[in-house]
């Protein structure tokens, strides 16, 4: 998608968000709320699945109809129901390194050539894609501090804005983790709690297949291409990218969010793991 592109669907998407504000339960609409890389494209199909509702991707124009919406959005009272999706973001960074590289190197698009550009400056002229054990710690804090892809926000300051005052009234909370350990239990839950109704086995069943990593990839979960936005399909990648330097500067950056969010006990889990360099 070139620049002008991405401009037309950030002006599409925030009248979207606007006509969801004032008129959202007239349609009705669905939410899918996540920060970049957390699964919600995911999420988002397999809920417009069992709701038998679409999920218009890339819109050009402002949506008035019934139908889920995947956003990066702030917490907003009226835009509701919404899932609050959320990701561990030591996984988010990582997934992000690569899906930034993914469109910078494997994109003839405008935006890829932007992109391209920034991180010469920020990783090095001659950069090497794949070296992220040295390459993230930069990375990571050039997007902590300018963070934007869809998103006005870093990873810690957005889901803190979610959970900080969990539980909210119109909110379902969920994890890309409980998505992989459970997905059929989990994504019964949110439809339940979504609208209200028990959930019909038989569609979660068919809709979980039908959207799993291996049908939509053709690859195995841990199986990686990184020309593709479903990378790699797994908890705990992050531990592969890490060196002690970015555990140190994701502590600094986001360890309270991460304690927050039950990842970790406290904000020593820095000293439990090994790291690759």
């Amino acid at each position: 998608m070139g620049v002008i592109g991405v401009g037309v669907e950030k002006v599409a998407k925030s009248a979207t968000r606007h006509i969801g504000i004032h008129f959202g339960d007239k349609f009705p609409f669905y939410y899918v709320s996540e920060y970049p890389k957390s699964g919600g494209t995911w999420l988002t199909r397999m809920v417009a699945d069992c709701l038998k509702l679409p999920f218009p991707q890339h819109i050009k124009l402002p949506v008035a109809f019934s139908c889920v919406l995947q956003n990066h959005w702030t917490h907003h009272p009226k835009l509701r129901p919404v899932v609050s999706l959320h990701r561990d973001g030591r996984d988010v960074i990582n997934s992000y390194f690569y899906d930034r590289v993914r469109v910078a190197r494997h994109s003839d698009s405008p935006a890829a050539d932007v992109l391209h550009k920034r991180y010469e400056k920020i990783l090095g002229k001659n950069y090497d894609p794949d070296d992220i054990v040295n390459l993230l710690p930069r990375f990571m804090e050039y997007e902590f501090k300018h963070p934007g892809r869809g998103c006005d926000l870093n990873w810690a300051d957005y889901v803190i804005g979610w959970h900080e005052a969990e539980p909210r009234e119109g909110v379902v909370y969920a994890s890309y983790e409980q998505l992989r350990e459970d997905c059929v239990g989990t994504l019964s839950r949110i439809v339940e709690e979504l609208t209200g109704k028990p959930a019909d086995p038989w569609q979660v069943e068919t809709t979980v297949e039908k959207f799993s990593f291996e049908r939509q990839s053709g690859r195995k979960p841990g199986e990686a291409s990184i020309a593709s936005h479903a990378r790699k399909g797994i908890v705990g990648d992050w531990r592969n990218g890490f060196s002690r330097e970015s555990a140190e500067m994701f502590n600094d950056l986001a360890g309270d969010a991460l304690v927050m969010l039950g990842y970790e006990a406290d904000k020593n889990w820095v000293d439990k793991y090994e790291y690759v360099a």
